[in-house]
């Protein structure tokens, strides 16, 4: 797995740190049982301090996803994807939160913003896709 830092980025490296390795989660790109990089490896990688590295690690396993095993690494848990599934969900769920206030205040019907949503989703899906629609 390769971890990569933008150190131009105001955002902290340890939480770029931890976003990568939970989108890989998500993912799948990283599944139950699979080992992180070590600690000096991702360092080098991301041209972070170790100590930087070794703050998302833990992060990661405060928040359930990684279990550090002593003298063999850092592994994904069990139920590291389900919990991080779950977190996003929550996330998406605040964000239609968010959104239903602002078509409200712009005065958009029910229907209309389901029509943008599903433009926009268009937009997306061919973007990863890499097809037109």
């Amino acid at each position: 797995m390769l971890i990569s830092v933008d150190l131009y980025n105001a955002k902290p490296a340890h939480l770029q740190i931890t976003d990568v390795v939970r989108q890989a989660i998500a993912t799948g790109s990283l599944r139950s049982g699979d080992r992180l990089p070590p600690i000096r490896e991702a360092a080098i990688q991301t041209r972070a301090n170790r100590n930087t590295v070794s703050r998302a690690y833990l992060e990661l396993e405060h928040q359930g996803l990684v279990q550090a095993r002593q003298g063999s690494g850092v592994f994904v848990t069990d139920c590291g994807a389900e919990q991080e599934r779950l977190a996003r969900r929550k996330c998406v769920l605040q964000k239609i939160g968010e959104l239903l206030t602002e078509s409200r205040l712009s005065r958009l019907s029910t229907e209309q913003l389901l029509s943008l949503v599903k433009t926009e989703a268009g937009k997306t899906e061919s973007t990863t896709t890499g097809t037109r629609k």
